[in-house]
Order: structure tokens, then sequence, then C-alpha cells
């Protein structure tokens, strides 16, 4: 009987190693019903029982041969087999339903496979190591150390990078002088990588996210763009910070460490300030908050011109009180009574948090209430704040009534208004405020020549609307709006463009050049393109300051190939086959979203068949340029072609130039003209930079190159 049933485990076992195998290579393929997402998330629970069990089992090799024969160490070491294979399975059920990306995940699965082969293996020839005792302990102690690699690798996932080793890996954190901080690699970074990278770095992209890097932060994940820079209220990183520790989108999550009200006041201000990264802190204005909080992370003293207030500060225990995931006090200076308040959450915003702060309505200096639901009568909580100089109500339901009752604050020296219902009747009663200065009513019902009088009446104050009476320019214009995204087209394509601002005039190039207001195509219509085009628009209009550029990248399909042939792989973390060059999808700046090949270590060298001779006069190389992430141009690009495979001819040859310090990241079409010439097959190879410049980081390093589609006319 106990022979039957020892065979029926075995039996088991073994069809179990074979299953895991199985999934393991099919696992892109597989469709997990629910059930076995179940089984998924058991994952974690049942982990630790084939730890132990297999290190108990590998300790039977070290017993005296006299205990070979014992039944209780062989169902130790059948049980150890079974438990790592069952765990291995669940291991991978779990992640094919996560959204975590990374080397740390693909280390760990195949880690836990060969941990499953292992523990099968030592069931099987146990007699065999026990005969060559030598042999079974070596055996055993490599065992033992790919069982805490896999569980280091396990313990990054779950508890961040390095868990197991980190306290062998600790560095010092890095001293360095206000005068020679960087904004973003001294301060914000370190923020980061002690409290985000754990989940959202290069191994371990939890959500498409990687922080390790200034490009994959500006680029966001999955979720979207991480920040506005200087709209805080509105940022996904700042929302995800200020939910409640129970809500499973809050970030950190309630397991993880914590960020503390200083780390977030500092990646608030950071964000205000416009989000900079190669700056120093020591250029930023002497009164900038971000300026003011960093010296509390670096050893060093600031020079600032703290303005003197003649009130108390408020008690700790009271600015802790009122703190929370939607209304966040910051000091305005070190040792300042003076606090700045800023409110997140529309939809959770209630009058009752505002009247709260009448606990600190004398130390109230700066207060945010941007795109909350306001109305009029909640001004008169904010008429009591009487030292506040800074009042943001854009975008409230905040009408002429409601401003009116702001008339007692006499220390107010900016008032922002822009997208409201107000009309000029509001700003004549604001004019009389004593000590304002500034009145910002973008976006309002007020027009030029209401404004051209209040400014010839009231000169000492600044009317901000986006332009002047005079024709001076003030703020510059948006974008406009591109709806058709880069990418690849058949036969033609028609291109539209707008612009949210009534009046403003679109010109566009399609050759690559900035247009001008004056040099360009103007923009009347949607137009049809059927050749290549790199399209670059801006906006203008008289008073304004032209718009940044709009850029898209539109590259006709020509001749299709039948079969495409990688002749030389690239790295095995920037993948997908040749399908990827010709499948007319073209990659993004996410270079790590499936639609780019990387080569670092060898050329670029791809075969493209077809099986009807075509006659080509060009070939379009799409690559990448994101010089921060070690991403260049190939060095050389080549094109040959012939009707037999053996023996192509160089048909066209390209160097692109190595870009320049701090050039803009984009994606380059390459276009290679050569004489017309009939083929069946053609190579493309492309040399990534041997070495980068010296002006970059790495300099001294190999680069990479990228490639998405490439396509023949």
């Amino acid at each position: 009987m106990m022979r039957s049933i020892k065979k029926i485990g075995e039996g088991i076992l073994l069809g179990g190693i074979i299953l895991l195998i199985f999934l393991a290579i099919f696992e892109s393929k597989i469709q997990l019903p629910i059930a076995l997402k179940v089984v998924g998330n058991m994952h974690p629970v049942l982990l630790h029982f084939p730890i132990v069990l297999m290190l108990i089992s590998f300790l039977t090799v070290w017993l005296p041969n006299k205990y070979e024969e014992e039944p209780f160490f062989d169902g130790l070491r059948f049980i150890a087999a079974f438990s790592a294979v069952l765990t291995a399975l669940m291991g991978l059920f779990l992640s094919l339903q996560t959204n975590a990306e990374g080397n740390t995940l693909t280390w760990h699965k195949w880690g836990g496979i060969s941990l499953s082969v292992v523990a099968f293996v030592f069931y099987h020839t146990y007699h065999y190591f026990a005969n060559y005792n030598l042999k079974g302990k070596i055996f055993t102690v490599i065992a033992t150390l790919l069982l805490i690699i896999t569980s280091d690798f396990g313990g990054n996932l779950t508890h961040g990078e390095n868990f197991i080793f980190a306290p062998l890996m600790q560095k010092q954190p890095k001293q360095v002088s206000l005068e020679d901080a960087l904004v973003f690699n001294d301060l914000v970074k370190p923020i980061f990588e002690s409290k985000c990278v754990n989940c959202h770095g290069m191994n371990n992209q939890k959500g498409g996210l990687n922080l390790d890097d200034s490009l994959s932060i500006v680029s966001g994940g999955k979720t979207g763009k991480l920040y506005i820079p200087g709209d805080p209220a509105n940022s996904l990183l700042l929302k995800r910070f200020h939910l409640p520790t129970d809500d499973k989108k809050h970030m950190p999550p309630i397991t993880k460490t914590q960020l503390n009200d200083d780390e977030i006041k500092l990646i608030t201000a950071w964000v205000k300030s416009g989000a900079l990264y190669n700056v120093k802190v020591a250029s930023l204005p002497a009164n900038d908050s971000f300026r003011i909080l960093a010296a509390k992370f670096i050893n060093a003293s600031i020079n600032t011109t703290n303005i003197q207030y003649d009130f108390a500060a408020a008690s700790e225990s009271t600015i802790k009180e009122l703190n929370n995931n939607y209304r966040v006090l910051e000091p305005q200076g070190l040792g300042s009574p003076a606090i700045a308040v800023l409110f997140y959450g529309r939809s959770v915003y209630e009058p009752k948090s505002l009247e709260e702060l009448n606990k600190v309505k004398k130390q109230i200096v700066s207060l945010s209430l941007s795109h909350m639901p306001v109305k009029d009568d909640e001004l008169k909580t904010i008429a009591n704040f009487e030292n506040l100089e800074k009042l943001n109500l854009n975008y409230t339901d905040v009408t002429n009534k409601g401003v009116a009752k702001l008339n007692d604050l006499k220390n107010i020296k900016e008032v922002s208004l822009s997208g409201t219902a107000i009309t000029v009747e509001a700003l004549q009663q604001l004019v009389t405020l004593p000590s304002l200065k500034k009145i910002f009513i973008w976006d309002t019902k007020i027009d030029s020549f209401q404004i051209t009088s209040l400014r010839k009446k009231y000169k000492n104050l600044s009317f901000e609307t986006g332009y002047s009476g005079d024709g001076s320019m003030l703020i510059e214009l948006s974008p406009p709006i591109l709806e058709n995204t880069d990418g690849v087209f058949d036969n033609e394509l028609t291109i539209k463009m707008k612009h949210p601002l009534n009046g403003a005039e679109l010109r566009y190039t399609l050759d690559g050049t900035l247009p001008d207001s004056i040099k360009g195509l103007l923009y009347k219509a949607p137009f049809t393109i059927k050749s290549n085009a790199k399209l670059i628009a801006r906006a203008f209009k008289k008073g304004w300051v032209g718009s940044m550029p709009i850029r898209g990248a539109y590259i006709r399909r020509g001749f299709n190939p039948d079969e495409v042939t990688l002749l030389a792989p690239p790295d095995a973390k920037y993948t997908g086959g040749g399908k990827l060059l010709s499948d007319a999808d073209l990659g993004d700046l996410n270079f790590g979203g499936g639609k780019w090949l990387g080569y670092m270590n060898n050329p670029a060298i791809v075969l493209f068949n077809f099986n009807k001779a075509v006659t080509v006069k060009n070939a379009m190389i799409n690559a990448l340029k994101l010089t921060g992430s070690y991403i260049f141009p190939p060095v050389t690009l080549e094109v040959w072609g012939g009707t037999d495979k053996t023996k192509l001819k160089l048909l066209g040859r390209m160097n692109p130039p190595v870009p320049l310090k701090n050039e803009a990241g984009t994606i380059e079409p390459y276009q290679i003209d050569f004489p017309a010439a009939t083929v069946n097959y053609i190579k493309v190879v492309a040399k990534p930079i041997p070495v980068l410049p010296k002006w970059h980081e790495g300099k001294g390093q190999k680069g990479w190159a990228f490639l998405s589609e490439v396509l023949f006319n």
C-alpha cells in the first residue's frame, strides 16, 4: 500500500515539474481562469514551507550514513520537492496577473523554477549523493546559495531592492553643500530612492513606472504622467501621496515605509517650482519654497531674506492636527511663523475644512484653493485671515458677490481669479485694497478694453491676462493640439490641428524646421499628406508669446516585406522579433514599452525578404534619441540589397551626427536615398555608438541603439 501511494505521489511530482516547465515556456500565450488566479495569490502564503523543508532535506546528506534509509527522511525530501514545485506553479500563476515588470521578477521566476528542478533531482538521486558524500555536500551548498539568491529576488519584489543584503550594502549619505546641491539629484532623487524605487526601479517597474532616472520619471507609467509642472494640486504623484493610507492607490502602500511630512512638502514644492532637474538649489530665488525646505535635507546654512512677521507661530500640535491628506500646511521659512495652505481633492472638499483653519488664521500668509468648488459664502471665512498675502481662487465657483467679501484683507498682495465667472466689477472692488500688487484674470469674461482702462487708472497694479493693452507679450500660448499621433500610414493621411484660444494662428512646417509667426505654412483647414513628413507646429497671437512647438512624425508605408529575420540578436531586455520593424506601429519615447529593439554589444543586422521583387529608391530607419538613458542614434546606417541574399550590394550609407549635450529626446527617422534598385532582399545594418561622448555622464561607456519601424519606398 505504502509503495503504491509513493508511486502515485512520485507520478504527481513528475507531472507537476513537467507542467511547470511547459507553462514557463509558453506563459505568453496563457490566459488564466479565475480559479488559478486565486491559487496564484496564495504563493506568498506557501513559499516559506519549501524554503524550510528544502534546507532541512539538504541536511540529510550531512548526517551519518546510518540514517540513509530512514523512511522519515525520504518522505521529508519528497514533501520538500513537492512543495517547491507547487509553490513555483503558484508563483507563475501570480506573475501572469501582476503588473510588475523588470529583471527582478524574471530572475525570481526562473530561480524558483530552477529550485523546483533541483529539489526534484535531489529527491530522485539522493542515494547517489549518499554514496558520493562529497558530491552531495557540494550539491547542497550550491542549491542553498541558489535558494538564498532566489529568496533575495523575491524579497526585492515585496520589500525592496537588496532586501536581504541591504545591511551589507548601505552607503553613507552624500554630503553636499547648499551651493553645490542640485534640485533633483541631491534632494528629490534620494527620497525616491529610499521610499519609491523598491517597487518602481529599473528592475521592478510596477505599473510600468521607473523612478531611477529623470527621463523615466518624465515619461511616467501606465496610469499617465506623474506630475504637471507648477500644479501640484492636480499632479498624480501628489494625489497618490495624499490618499488615505488604506486606499489601495495610496503610495507608498501601507505595508511600506511612508514619506514623512517634510518629504511630501519638499516634493510638493519641487512640482510647484516647475519640477526642475539639472538646476542648482542656490540658483532659485531666496524666498522659493523649495529652496527654503531644502535646508532641512542638507547640512548647510541658507542665506534667505525671510520676511519678519510680528505674530507668533502656531503650535506644532495645531499644525499637525490640521494637516491631512487633502489639506497641507507648510512653513514659509526656517523659524518663520508664516504658513502656506494648499488644498487637494475637489471631490472631498467641504466648507468646514476651510473654517477649521481659523485656528491658525493669523499665521496664514498664502492660501491655494485652485480647482476647489469654493462658493461665495466661503470667502467670509477667508476674510478673517488678516495676514493673508497670496490667495489663489483659480477655477473656483466664486463670483463678484464673493469677491466683495475680501475687502478686509489689508495685507493681500496677490489674488488669482483665472477661470472664474467674475466681471470687471469684481476688479473695481479689489483695486482699493492698499497692499494689492497683482491680479491674475486669465480665462475670464473681462475684455481688453476694460483692462486697458484699469491699467491707465491703477498704474501700480499688474493685471495678468495673457495680453496687455500696449501690445507687450506677457504669457506664452499653449501649443496647438495635434489630433494625429506619430505613426505609419498607407497611402495618405489627413492632418488635423486646433487650439483652445479663439483667434490663435497656427503655423507649421513638414520638413522638420521650426516655424515662426511669419515663416511656415498657415493652417486653415485639415490637409492631406502622401509622403513622409516631420511636422512642427506652433501657435501665435498678437500680444502673446508664441507657443512651444508640437511635433509629429509621419511615415508612409511602402513595400511591406514578407519576412523579417534578425541576423544579430538584440539585447534580451528589448527584443520582440523582427516583426516589430514592419508592423506599422511606431514606438514612442517609452523604450521599454515593447515597440523597440535595443542593441548595445553588437550591431543590429536585419534581413528583409520580398517574395516578389520590388524596386526601391530609399529606406527609412526609425531610431530613438534619449541621451539621458544612454540611447544615441546609430553611428552608422547601411542598406544592402539584391536578388540573391548571399550576394548583396551596398545601396546606401549614412552616419547620423552624435547629439549635443541637453538635446531633447526624439524619434529620429533617417532616410537613406540611393539609385533605384530591384531587390528580393534588403539588409539593414545599424551600429550603436561604441563610446559615449566626453560630455555625457557615462563617458567612455557603450551606448544603446534602438530601432522601431523600417520602411522602403
